[in-house]
């Protein structure tokens, strides 16, 4: 009876999320547009784009930004010494784009810094010469209005740094697959539940769009040294400010290569929980809600006659979230992929259980054992 009462309570409360998810997606597609054409969408942008470690298809990706419709900006692409593939690809991308001024800044000792990826913010932050500064991942693609977009939201009076919502996709194999599937129908809902319920004081790496003096109020790149998820720590010292974080209009992608296997899309799950369940251990342990399908699947294995009716409802409110949630971002063909969403909620529901098991994660190549607040210990 109590295994009933237990599932019963997770199924529904899983249901009571996604139907709120629903809401929070209907409310974000309500908002009114910001003016792309405004004067503030021509403030002129330096995008810093950390590419140690990049993989393939980094071309492919920094070409997306070298075509942007802006009328003013400049890439500086931060590199290791030893990230010769990278070093190619942007020499490739500058050939192609001699309009575009694209530096290659060489970050020799950053592997000797905490957080490596800050190393290479900091010294491209440096070389950067234009009043906002746009940051995003190595793997990030991006649409031609995405610069334009970006100011225009930046140019709103109370806003101190601008986000995007992405969606995964994936270049070959189960687990990239899997992965592209989860991000794509559930992360967007996740951050828009929050958005509605509490209002955003974090930001996401697919984009960090912010005025060089909100960084300097915000303490810099400096102050993420020592944090793995220095997005979301960098979101929430802008917020601490007193300015808005704002989630964006125009989606982004990232794109898991053919070197995504098994085990290191394992370990970046796994990396990702941990670092929130670090920095945000009420809203990690809240993410047990997401997992309907388990929950479902669960009860109509343990009390089928029972509990079929309110499991069936569940999980339709689930699939329609994912789908509401992978169209906004603008995934293709997500109804085609849909099947696929109750075993990457089993990967990712294994992921979060196995987080609090553990302190370290994997990063980079390093491992790194994590603190309070998500802040890296020697």
């Amino acid at each position: 009876m109590y295994l009933t009462l237990a599932l019963g309570a997770f199924v529904a409360a899983s249901a009571a999320y996604y139907l709120a998810a629903l809401a929070a997606i209907a409310r974000f597609k309500r908002r009114p547009p910001t003016a792309v054409r405004s004067p503030e969408s021509s403030v002129g942008v330096s995008v810093l784009k950390p590419a140690a470690g990049s993989g393939r298809g980094f071309a492919e990706r920094l070409r997306s930004h070298a075509a942007q419709d802006h009328p003013d900006f400049e890439i500086l692409v931060g590199l290791h010494p030893r990230d010769s593939e990278a070093r190619l690809a942007a020499l490739a991308v500058r050939r192609e784009f001699p309009a575009v001024r694209i530096e290659l800044v060489t970050c020799p000792d950053s592997r000797s810094h905490f957080n490596g990826k800050v190393a290479l913010l900091e010294r491209l932050a440096e070389r950067a010469s234009k009043p906002v500064l746009v940051v995003n991942d190595a793997d990030i693609q991006v649409p031609r209005h995405y610069l334009r977009t970006l100011c225009a939201e930046l140019g709103v009076p109370g806003t101190g740094l601008v986000t995007c919502l992405y969606r995964g996709e994936s270049g070959g194999g189960l687990a990239a697959l899997l992965e592209a599937v989860r991000i794509s129908a559930e992360f967007p809902a996740q951050v828009l539940v929050a958005r509605w319920l509490q209002g955003v004081r974090f930001a996401l790496g697919s984009t960090l769009a912010l005025r060089r003096e909100t960084l300097r109020k915000a303490g810099g790149f400096r102050s993420l040294r020592r944090f793995v998820g220095d997005d979301y720590a960098l979101g929430a010292n802008v917020a601490e400010t007193g300015l808005r974080v704002h989630v964006s209009s125009v989606p982004v992608a990232t794109r898991a290569g053919r070197d995504a296997t098994p085990a290191r899309v394992w370990a970046r799950q796994l990396r990702w929980s941990r670092t929130i369940r670090k920095q945000r251990p009420a809203g990690h342990l809240g993410l047990a809600v997401t997992f309907a399908t388990v929950w479902c699947s669960l009860a109509l294995l343990v009390q089928p006659a029972t509990l079929w009716p309110l499991a069936a409802f569940g999980a339709v409110l689930r699939l329609a979230a994912g789908l509401s949630s992978a169209s906004l971002v603008g995934s293709s063909g997500p109804a085609r992929t849909l099947w696929l969403v109750p075993v990457a909620d089993v990967a990712a529901f294994a992921a979060w259980a196995c987080s609090y098991f553990g302190n370290s994660v994997t990063w980079a190549g390093r491992r790194l054992r994590l603190g309070a607040g998500g802040r890296i210990l020697r």
